[in-house]
């Protein structure tokens, strides 16, 4: 079911837009409307809605302001209204749809199609982050390539190396996974030790240091690969080290 709010100052307005819903998307629940700008604002920080069907002429000031003010927005929106300059704006804030008055009914039933996808969609991601997790706390981690899901031993990986959008992944065993995902994604997936991003574009398994280059402020692994360690992290990882070294 989707949970959604009606903002329109126009009573009928408020009516015609409740019945289209009841007649084309039953899974449409409107738990509020609002009157002008504030009731809007005050609605949707204490119900948290999945769907603000929102018009843009209403008392109280502007709601693109409103919507500015209540970042980060975590609800889908379609803006409902007689007014056709605004798309620019609507679309800046990542309007799902943008419907002109008077509302077409299939036109209305075709936006709530695109927040039911959207809903359903990060329902499943949300479903596919938990598994990593769960198997992340297994001390194993998913790697998703262009071909398969890997479950690797966060043991035997050596590093994450970033290149832009991507990250390639070496391990122990030699083998490495080239993933479409950034190296930012990995660092807050994995524990803080022993992995520990020692440059913008590496994240390594400080278990698998073999020796500190402290001239070059640089590392050698496992792999016998030569990593550099940034000037702001050198400090921090070199504190890490001393604390987790089995020597």
């Amino acid at each position: 079911m989707i949970k959604a709010i009606i903002a329109d100052d126009e009573h009928d307005a408020v009516n015609y837009l409740k019945d289209s819903l009841k007649k084309c998307c039953s899974n449409v629940e409107i738990i509020a409307t609002a009157r002008n700008v504030k009731e809007t604002e005050e609605s949707v920080l204490s119900l948290h809605p999945d769907l603000l069907l929102l018009d843009i002429n209403m008392p109280g000031g502007s709601v693109f302001e409103m919507l500015d003010r209540i970042k980060p927005i975590t609800f889908e929106i379609i803006f409902v209204t007689a007014y056709n300059q605004f798309a620019i704006q609507a679309l800046k804030r990542n309007a799902i749809d943008y419907l002109l008055k008077p509302i077409n009914i299939n036109e209305l039933k075709e936006a709530i199609s695109k927040v039911e996808r959207k809903k359903s969609e990060a329902i499943n991601k949300n479903n596919i982050e938990e598994l990593i997790r769960e198997i992340t706390k297994q001390n194993k981690i998913a790697i998703t390539t262009f071909e398969r899901t890997i479950y690797l031993k966060t043991s035997d990986i050596i590093r994450f190396e970033g290149e832009g959008n991507y990250v390639r992944i070496i391990t122990s065993s030699g083998e490495n996974y080239f993933v479409s995902k950034k190296i930012k994604d990995y660092q807050e997936l994995l524990p803080d030790y022993p992995f520990f991003r020692v440059h913008n574009s590496f994240l390594i398994n400080v278990d698998h240091v073999k020796s500190i280059l402290n001239k070059d402020s640089a590392i050698i692994m496992s792999d016998d690969t030569v990593i550099p360690v940034s000037r702001k992290k050198r400090e921090e990882f070199l504190e890490l080290m001393s604390h987790h070294c089995k020597c």
